[in-house]
């Protein structure tokens, strides 16, 4: 078993431009055996944002703390500790931290299902149940 105390998990800036006051911490580190999962905390500084952004994943944002502005290109919702967040995949989307204290999400990504590449020529085969 291993513990870690997020107080003491120095993270990394966020250096993708656009975005502001933003330092991450991965959750689930380096690992072979896992291919479709990541975790990590993002804490965001008072007025601070994530770059507007998009990605082939889809996001789950859990608010653990704070006041937070979630955008996409067609909506905006103003969520607080306890809030559940889903963002698709492809949709383009920042996080904004509104209140006086540090916001902490916890981000898990989900990544979508690798489909078999065919060979060519190779007719496609029903998936079995």
């Amino acid at each position: 078993m291993k513990v870690r105390r997020l107080r003491e998990e120095p993270g990394e800036p966020e250096k993708e431009e656009g975005s502001s006051g933003v330092n991450s911490v991965d959750l689930v580190l380096k690992r072979e055996d896992i291919a479709g999962f990541s975790s990590r905390i993002l804490r965001i500084e008072p007025g601070g944002h994530t770059a507007f952004h998009e990605h082939e994943r889809e996001h789950v944002a859990v608010v653990l703390r704070g006041r937070c502005r979630a955008e996409t290109k067609t909506d905006m919702v103003d969520v607080g500790e306890g809030c559940i967040v889903s963002i698709p995949p492809g949709e383009p989307h920042r996080f904004n931290n509104l209140g006086k204290e540090r916001l902490a999400l916890l981000i898990m990504n989900l990544f979508p299902r690798e489909e078999p590449k065919q060979e060519a020529g190779e007719e496609a085969r029903p998936e079995v149940p």
